[in-house]
C-alpha cells in the first residue's frame, strides 16, 4: 500500500487552526474506522495534514468527511484548498518545496514545534506512518542544497524528528545503538 497525503488549508489564510482539537479527534476516529487502517492527522496554523496508506485514492472521502466536521453551512471548495498526493515521491516533492519556502519565514519554528509535538503524542498509535514520514525527511534533508540557514533549519527539524522515533524505542540496547550511530554519522 502506498502512503498518501491530503493537505488542506484556507484560501484566505488566518493564523489559527482550521478545526479544533476535538474535531481532529472526531475526524481521525471516523477516518480510521472508514479506512480500516492508521490515519495520522496533524493540525497546525498552516493547515490540516492527513496521512494514510491505501491502494485506493481516498481524497474525495477525506474531503467529504472534512466538510462534515469542519463547516456545516459552507462549501468547502469555496473556503479551502485541497492538495492530494498519491505516493511518497509526490509527498516528498511537495514537502521539500513547502519546507524550503517555510524555512525562510519567521513561523518555521512554531510550525515545526507544533508538528513535532503532535507526532510525539501520536507515535505509539501511528508508528508505521511516522516511520514512513521519517524516511521521506531523510530524502528531503539529503537533497536540500539551498541557502545554508534554510538547510540548517531543515536539518535541525530532521534531527528533532529522528529523536521522536528513537526516544520511543522500548529496547534500550537498540535505542543506544541508534543514538551512537547518529552521533558517529554527524561527526564524519
Amino acid at each position: 500500500m502506498a502512503l498518501k497525503y491530503l493537505h488542506i488549508n484556507e484560501k484566505h489564510h488566518k493564523m489559527q487552526l482550521l478545526i479544533s482539537h476535538q474535531q481532529v479527534i472526531t475526524l481521525k476516529n471516523f477516518l480510521t474506522e472508514l479506512l480500516r487502517d492508521e490515519v495520522l492527522v496533524i493540525n497546525t496554523n498552516l493547515g490540516l495534514e492527513i496521512y494514510y496508506e491505501s491502494t485506493y485514492d481516498c481524497t474525495q472521502i477525506l474531503k467529504d468527511t472534512f466538510a462534515i466536521v469542519a463547516c456545516k453551512k459552507c462549501k468547502t471548495e469555496d473556503r479551502y484548498r485541497f492538495f492530494s498526493f498519491q505516493n511518497e515521491h509526490e509527498i516528498q516533492q511537495f514537502m521539500n518545496a513547502s519546507m524550503l519556502k517555510l524555512a525562510g519565514m519567521p513561523l518555521f519554528k512554531s510550525y515545526t514545534k507544533s508538528m513535532l509535538r503532535q507526532l510525539n503524542l501520536q507515535f505509539e498509535s501511528h508508528r508505521k506512518l511516522i516511520g514512513k514520514l521519517l524516511q521521506i525527511w531523510h530524502k528531503i534533508s539529503r537533497t536540500t542544497d539551498s541557502k545554508e540557514t534554510t538547510s540548517t533549519k531543515i536539518q535541525s527539524f530532521k534531527k528533532d524528528f529522528q529523536a521522536i522515533y528513537i526516544n520511543n524505542i522500548e529496547n534500550e540496547a537498540l535505542k543506544r545503538l541508534f543514538t551512537e550511530m547518529l552521533e558517529k554519522k554527524h561527526l564524519n
